[in-house]
């Protein structure tokens, strides 16, 4: 049986838009997991305003000093709305806000996908089709000026 080639478009993969809130510490987090996602050969950007529908929004959050807080709230609520119409895929929330709230924030704040802690690396990566390498430690997107970066 002969059946004709049809004209396949190329599936675009996700971009990964990592979002930093809070302090250094969230931006160092924010670092490695860029690396890994990058070295797992996803797209990935750091707080870029070009979002498509197939994208992925993930938020590292401060949930300590009050405003830091009502900011990570406000960016969630934000990029929840893009989620409802239709303009991002996917959030998903991490740092110290999801860490220390998660129950109140996975009841008041439906929509996001996932709520992960300021541990939860390989869990994130897994959420997000990539798996965690080891040889990858030390391996870090820099979100900084090249001329200096943040140690944790």
């Amino acid at each position: 049986m002969i059946t004709k080639n049809k004209l396949v478009k190329p599936v675009a993969k996700p971009k990964i838009n990592v979002i930093t809130l809070g302090c250094s510490k969230n931006t160092y987090d924010s670092e490695v997991l860029m690396g890994q996602l990058r070295g797992s050969n996803l797209s990935v950007e750091h707080e870029s305003n070009q979002l498509g529908k197939d994208d992925i929004v993930v938020i590292n959050t401060c949930g300590f000093i009050d405003n830091a807080k009502q900011e990570s709230i406000d960016t969630i609520l934000q990029y929840s709305q893009l989620k409802d119409e239709g303009k991002v895929a996917k959030v998903i929330v991490t740092g110290c806000l999801s860490e220390r709230y998660k129950p109140e924030l996975e009841s008041e704040i439906t929509n996001v996908d996932a709520f992960f802690g300021t541990n939860d690396l390989q869990n994130i990566l897994h959420s997000l089709g990539a798996n965690y390498k080891h040889e990858l430690i030390g391996e870090r997107l820099l979100t900084t000026p090249s001329h200096f970066a943040y140690f944790k």
